[in-house]
């Protein structure tokens, strides 16, 4: 499944560096991930709005779109898009209405860096608790970590990415996406669920978790989030309100369970 959603267009680029090491330098070839602006509107019959500006990697743009207008609220599923136009630098979406959209809310009112998914809201997320009594062996989280690092390639090459896998029930890979922006391999990965039209159980985060990571975990329905670094103050503070198992520190041999730790058995 997951290989029906594998952008094969390059994400990094080669540029020229001096290496030093030990005091020799060199000339070498240094591979850097790709990162670019991306214009992203909306539109209904009746009108059109400019959502913002957002920095990401290039590759998987139609999940991208799809995965952020989910996460944010403004679509509830996918049959609410009627098209999408991607163009150079741009994608404008088609919706059979624009209920979902508030302006206060959805609007940026600044550039969307790859580092942050809520700058410019003019508020943060309300979510129902996750409603599941999934339950996975520790051993296999630790075995998801590893299948999802082997399907990051662009990471592999230039070492500057960062990962999104998501699995289901039976630990069958559905996706696995990367970006220069945690928060857009977040959306890209949601973009697969709501096209597929399937409810993920074990989300793996390849870096920290942050607020808005756990904020979209939630609302794609995630019972499991784990990740490779740490966890913020306020991802475990939404975590353990919507009843979300947050993993953090998950490598090697251990892991630092911060939420509803019944999953893990």
């Amino acid at each position: 499944m997951a290989d029906n959603f594998r952008d094969n267009r390059r994400s990094w680029k080669k540029v020229d560096s001096r290496y030093i090491v030990k005091g020799e330098d060199s000339e070498r070839e240094y591979y850097a991930p790709i990162e670019s602006p991306i214009r992203i509107t909306i539109a209904s019959r009746e009108s059109e709005l400019d959502i913002g500006l957002f920095m990401r990697t290039p590759g998987a743009d139609r999940e991208l779109v799809t995965g952020l207008l989910y996460n944010e609220g403004i679509i509830d599923d996918y049959n609410t898009i009627t098209n999408i136009l991607m163009e150079s630098g741009s994608i404008r979406v088609s919706l059979r209405n624009l209920s979902g959209y508030s302006q206060s809310s959805h609007r940026r009112s600044s550039l969307v860096t790859g580092s942050c998914g809520v700058c410019g809201r003019g508020d943060l997320h309300d979510h129902k608790p996750i409603q599941s009594e999934y339950k996975i062996e520790r051993s296999e989280i630790l075995n998801l970590h590893k299948r999802s690092n082997e399907h990051q390639s662009t990471y592999m090459t230039t070492g500057g990415t960062h990962g999104v896998s998501a699995f289901d029930g039976e630990g069958n890979l559905i996706a696995t996406m990367e970006d220069v922006g945690r928060h857009n391999a977040m959306d890209k990965v949601t973009g697969v669920m709501i096209a597929l039209n399937v409810v993920p159980e074990v989300c793996i985060l390849s870096g920290r978790v942050s607020y808005e990571l756990v904020q979209k975990a939630i609302r794609t329905g995630y019972s499991v989030v784990s990740a490779v670094g740490s966890a913020s103050t306020m991802a475990i503070q939404v975590a353990r309100e919507h009843d979300l198992t947050l993993i953090s520190f998950a490598r090697d041999d251990r892991m630092t369970i911060l939420s509803s730790p019944r999953r893990i058995v």
